[in-house]
């Protein structure tokens, strides 16, 4: 037994930051549906990124709190280093939801492609499971973790193959000229970034029910 479980054992339970992490997930699961939103409906794209960027910023707050919870906290129901890896992992998910809008909306990109549309639903698909995995951590169900991660890694493996396919064949197509073959880029790397930050959080989370099982 270490230091630190010896002293989560004699001392007073303190679940605020598990509790955080999971108000992290729910703030990752409203932008998950915020950009669904904006693939199904490209009318008014920025109306969709003022209401990413508003919980990109509500999910930098979250994790602000964290910082400072840990600098005045000496016991810690898992270890310091694993809750802020986490936090920042869940933080980059949102950082790159919401580049991919934006760059959707700067750029004036006309419209989601099949590829884009793709990585979109595939990136909020594991933003949700991740959403829905975190409270298993303050809840003890720890050997539903694993699963999770699997599912992610999954999604993101289909990810990458989609991404790269699509690169290759904008570089490839005579009729794309310079400046739309960047405008693509430029949301196709931030959602193909935001899912790799997916599975970043995935395997954090299973490392965490590792240690605490």
């Amino acid at each position: 037994m270490t230091l630190q479980d010896l002293l989560n054992h004699l001392l007073p339970k303190n679940d605020r930051f598990l509790i955080m992490l999971e108000q992290q997930g729910d703030v990752l699961g409203e932008a998950a549906k915020e950009l669904g939103a904006l693939v199904d409906n490209t009318s008014d794209p920025q109306h969709s990124l003022d209401g990413i960027w508003q919980i990109e910023h509500r999910g930098d707050d979250i994790v602000h709190a964290i910082t400072i919870a840990l600098q005045e906290t000496f016991v810690t129901p898992i270890d310091r280093e694993d809750l802020h890896s986490l936090a920042t992992s869940l933080d980059s998910v949102l950082d790159y939801m919401h580049a991919a809008a934006d760059a959707f909306v700067t750029y004036e990109v006309r419209t989601f492609t099949p590829a884009m549309r793709e990585l979109a639903l595939i990136c909020g698909e594991a933003a949700l499971a991740l959403k829905d995995a975190i409270p298993y951590i303050r809840k003890k169900h720890l050997d539903k973790v694993a699963p999770v991660r699997l599912q992610i890694v999954a999604l993101e493996k289909r990810s990458d193959a989609i991404y790269q396919a699509e690169l290759a064949a904008l570089f490839k197509n005579p009729d794309v000229d310079a400046k739309e073959l960047l405008r693509q880029q430029a949301v196709l790397n931030a959602l193909e970034a935001a899912l790799d930050s997916c599975q970043d959080a995935a395997d954090l989370l299973e490392n965490i029910a590792i240690k605490h099982s």
